[in-house]
Formats: C-alpha cells, structure tokens, sequence
C-alpha cells in the first residue's frame, strides 16, 4: 500500500511540475507574439502644420478629432535611410468615422488581451475599400482605396528613384 502511495505521489508531482512548464512556456510564447511590435511607429502627417511625426503603429487615423493628421506612407530611397530632406510623402491614409471606431474597439480588445467578437472587413471587401480614404498630400479629395484613382495613387511611388537612381522603399520612424 505504501509503494502505491509513493508511486502516485511522485507521478502526480511529475504532472504538476509538468503541468507549471507547460503554463509557463505558453505565457512566455504569448507575452512574446504580442509583444512583437511593441514600440513599432509609422508616420503621420499633420495637414495643418504641414509636417511629418512618428505615431504607434495601431493608431488609427485620423489622429484626433478632425481630418488634419493622417497616416502618410512614406517614401525614403535604399542607402539613404531616414534623412528627412530624402523623404517623400507617397500618399495620405484615413479611415471612415464608422470603420475608424471598429478597428479601434479591436485594438482595444487586443490590447487588453481580450477576445474581440464583432467581425473586422477584410482589406479585399468592397466595405474596406469603400471606407479607407487615400489622398495626394495638398490635394482636397480623398478616394475610396478601391477607385481606379486610388490605386494609381498608391503605386506611383514604385517609379520613384532617388538623387543618384536608388530604389524607393517605405520609410518608418526609427524607434528610439
């Protein structure tokens, strides 16, 4: 009867010490994968003051309450890095008032690793397309990203060359 005893002892501390790597090395694979961009910033424009700013990555624009800060997607030329007076504003980005509302509730959710249950469009849908605006900076109008217009707009830059004919690349702010 001992033995027995013993024998589950020692097995039933095996499954738990078992048991506490496995939780263990799930929450560090977890705090990992959603760490992963921690820190990562695009660039924003704002309009009014006509210059380029660093912002987190999932801030979606516009930043605040008007149109005047955008995301830009921005262009800088290979070997040249980040140096401002290289770099050109490809185009402007923005998203409707409704769809700018459910992807900030979904970033919201994951950030406070919550399950996020409404269901987000996906960049293909004519939903996307028809409420994600993209612009010329100085231009008035915005257009729907999935209009002819807008994507000419948003390819141009693969033409782009640099002072001395370097490839053109999207440019993000250096995190410091």
């Amino acid at each position: 009867m001992k033995q027995q005893i013993k024998g589950v002892l020692v097995h039933g501390g095996v499954a738990v010490l078992t048991t506490l790597a496995v939780v263990f090395a799930l929450t560090k694979v977890t705090h990992f994968r959603g760490d992963g961009e921690a820190g990562a910033k695009v660039w924003f424009y704002d309009q009014s003051a006509q210059r380029l700013y660093p912002a987190p990555r999932d801030l979606i624009p516009p930043d605040g309450g008007n149109d005047a800060r955008v995301r830009a997607v921005v262009i800088g030329f290979q070997g040249l890095g980040n140096d401002m007076s290289q770099l050109r504003i490809a185009y402007l980005e923005k998203f409707n008032p409704v769809l700018k509302a459910l992807l900030q509730r979904e970033v919201a959710a994951h950030n406070a690793r919550k399950p996020f249950t409404e269901k987000i469009p996906s960049r293909d849908s004519a939903y996307f397309q028809n409420n994600f605006l993209v612009k010329r900076p100085g231009e008035a109008i915005w257009y729907t990203s999935g209009s002819e217009e807008a994507r000419k707009l948003m390819a141009q830059w693969h033409d782009w060359q640099g002072p001395a004919g370097q490839r053109p690349i999207i440019s993000v702010p250096s995190i410091q």
